[in-house]
């Protein structure tokens, strides 16, 4: 499949935003919740309605203070949304195998670290994200 203007874009209505669809990801007796991890990138994530969500997924991005300085997080919340932007298409599959929409957290956990090892961790975890919700 070719990507098209869409697809090489992360739009606002993609991008996780209403507490009551975030809330449930972290609460750990809500039945429907489950996570995935590889390296410093850890997914939570639940399937939903597609009537609360509007499309197939909505995907948000998270890193801790303890993570670094400002501009620090930014970048690493900045090449995780681009990850995800060029992985659209790994999430579209996996919504539609489950029939409802996807709604994911994704959490770095990790030290200081290159652009390419966040990469790298990021993309394993949504490989294994699919991995998982395929089967």
């Amino acid at each position: 499949m070719q990507l098209t203007a869409d697809h090489a874009r992360f739009p606002s209505a993609r991008r996780l935003k209403r507490r009551r669809l975030i809330d449930p990801l972290f609460d750990r007796h809500h039945p429907e919740g489950s996570t995935v991890a590889s390296g410093s990138v850890r997914i939570l994530y639940r399937f939903v309605d597609r009537d609360l969500v509007g499309g197939s997924f909505q995907i948000g991005v998270a890193v801790g203070r303890s993570r670094g300085n400002a501009p620090r997080r930014n970048r690493i919340k900045r090449v995780c949304r681009d990850v995800i932007r060029h992985d659209q298409e790994r999430l579209e599959r996996i919504a539609q195998a489950h029939g409802k929409a996807l709604t994911a957290m994704v959490l770095f956990q990790g030290r200081d670290q290159d652009d390419q090892t966040i990469r790298r961790d990021c993309t394993a975890a949504l490989a294994k994200l699919e991995d998982r919700a395929l089967r």
